[in-house]
């Protein structure tokens, strides 16, 4: 008789999933902003600037793309939003102050600093929206029941 996986390893399946579905999702909205951030420093923008232009376009796809394909609902759309927003706006701080100390201090080029930035604050991120963001409400989680143990 072969035993069903505890709750233990179906949690951390649905982890794995879900970080496999985050890296590749956000991996492709991570091309899209930086092929937004690249073509406005093409255009010559200040490369500050040029984060805050791209940061605004990217969170306008990225958060359904991440709430559809990754993570689920959670309680609701403008709860999910508002959080998500302020994970968002955390990154964003965080490559606002990376990038300029790479490109200022260390002579780095702009988007190298970006993408140095972009790498630091993902999995932190992932974390946040996993089990913040993203939470579902806890009346909605399913007790574990006795008969799955057997």
């Amino acid at each position: 008789m072969v035993a069903k996986p505890g709750p233990d390893a179906r949690t951390l399946r649905r982890l794995l999933g879900d970080a496999l579905r985050y890296l590749l999702t956000g991996g492709l909205i991570t091309l899209f902003y930086l092929g937004v951030y690249a073509g406005l420093l093409a255009l010559g923008i200040h490369y500050i600037v040029a984060i805050l232009c791209a940061q605004v376009v990217t969170i306008s796809v990225a958060f359904p793309v991440y709430r559809r394909f990754v993570f689920g609902p959670g309680v609701s759309i403008l709860r999910d939003f508002v959080r998500f927003l302020s994970v968002w706006v955390g990154g964003a701080i965080a490559g606002l102050i990376g990038t300029p100390l790479l490109v200022e201090l260390l002579n780095w080029n702009p988007f190298l600093g970006q993408v140095a930035s972009i790498v630091i604050v993902t999995t932190l991120n992932f974390i946040i929206h996993r089990f913040w963001t993203f939470a579902p409400r806890r009346d909605s989680v399913k007790p574990i029941d006795a008969a799955d143990h057997t």
